[in-house]
């Protein structure tokens, strides 16, 4: 008798530069992909695609994982005074953190901190 796994009868869609692959079918791509057992390159000539585009996305999806994508967006109340001339930036309130931000900062490693000191008990 023939054993055919999952990932087997897993067909990923050939991508072009019109019809790029949504984040959710990348994921759903090199989830089949790991489950193969395969490597990357392997698993794309198995399947008649690109192995760049396939370590393309998984860069791209390592690269933002810990910004929790699952979780609803919510908006918080925002306060807004005058600053000072010297003053520049921002301040963020999270819990009774205060996070101070000044201009021209990463967005990344702000949704990092955020996420952080949300996840910390009160």
């Amino acid at each position: 008798m023939l054993d055919v796994t999952r990932t087997d009868l897993f067909q990923p869609r050939k991508s072009t530069r019109r019809d790029p692959w949504t984040e959710d079918e990348a994921r759903e791509t090199l989830a089949a992909a790991g489950r193969s057992g395969l490597s990357l390159a392997a698993f794309a000539r198995r399947h008649g695609l690109s192995d760049r585009q396939l370590y393309w996305w998984r860069m791209r999806l390592r690269a933002h994982r810990d910004v929790d994508r699952g979780r609803p967006t919510s908006f918080v109340p925002v306060t807004l005074t005058a600053l000072d001339d010297d003053e520049t930036g921002i301040e963020v309130v999270v819990g009774g953190a205060v996070v101070r931000v000044d201009r021209g900062f990463c967005e990344l490693t702000l949704a990092r901190t955020v996420a952080v000191l949300r996840s910390l008990p009160c």
